[in-house]
């Protein structure tokens, strides 16, 4: 994968627990799953497909969405599964992966995270921290640039101070861009996703 799709996954792992990351498909039903938040939930269903894709994953997160009544057809993943079979013979595997990894993701931030329903609430109520605290959550649970862009732009008219945190993830956008695609780059970008990350949460 390019230095791109790498520093997304990165986040991934900024943002959730080691043991989320690596839950098997059995392990959704056991009990440090079930007590999490339904938002969190979502996140870790969501992660596993991209990370470990399986019909199971699958079948585990369109499930869950069921239960939410949130409507998806998982026919429009399944390509997804078949490709990453085919690609994974391919010589060029790395540049194919790229390509299908954004499609996936696009799919997976089509799914909006429950953050932001959260968040209306409690502006509906008038807990304006409440309120930014969890938009912000709801943000950084996106995996692409044009979805953490546009959801900052939305807050910024509420909550000014999300101009900076936006100046700082396009500086971020154009060192990683302008990155070489090697270990060192992917652990300086890491360190600086973890701490505009940091400072979201710390907003």
């Amino acid at each position: 994968m390019t230095l791109a799709i790498l520093f997304t996954i990165a986040i991934a792992i900024i943002l959730l627990r080691v043991f989320i990351l690596h839950l098997h498909a059995n392990d959704i039903d056991n009990e440090e799953f079930k007590v999490l938040p339904r938002e969190v939930k979502l996140a870790v269903l969501k992660e596993r497909l991209l990370e470990t894709p399986s019909e199971a994953a699958l079948k585990s997160l369109c499930e869950f969405l069921k239960g939410e009544s949130i409507e998806v057809n998982p026919e429009s993943y399944r390509p997804f599964l078949t490709e990453q079979l085919r690609i994974s013979r391919e010589e060029n595997a790395l540049a194919l992966d790229d390509s299908l990894y954004e499609k996936e993701s696009a799919w997976m931030d089509a799914i909006e995270p429950m953050e932001f329903a959260n968040a209306m609430k409690y502006k509906a109520k008038g807990e304006n921290q409440a309120y930014i605290e969890t938009y912000l959550s709801g943000i950084l649970r996106y995996y692409s640039d044009e979805k953490i862009e546009a959801a900052l732009t939305s807050i910024i008219p509420d909550y000014p101070e999300a101009q900076k945190f936006l100046d700082d993830y396009r500086a971020l956008i154009n060192l990683r861009d302008s990155s070489l695609a090697d270990d060192n780059s992917l652990e300086k970008l890491t360190q600086a996703k973890e701490a505009w990350v940091k400072e979201i949460i710390g907003g």
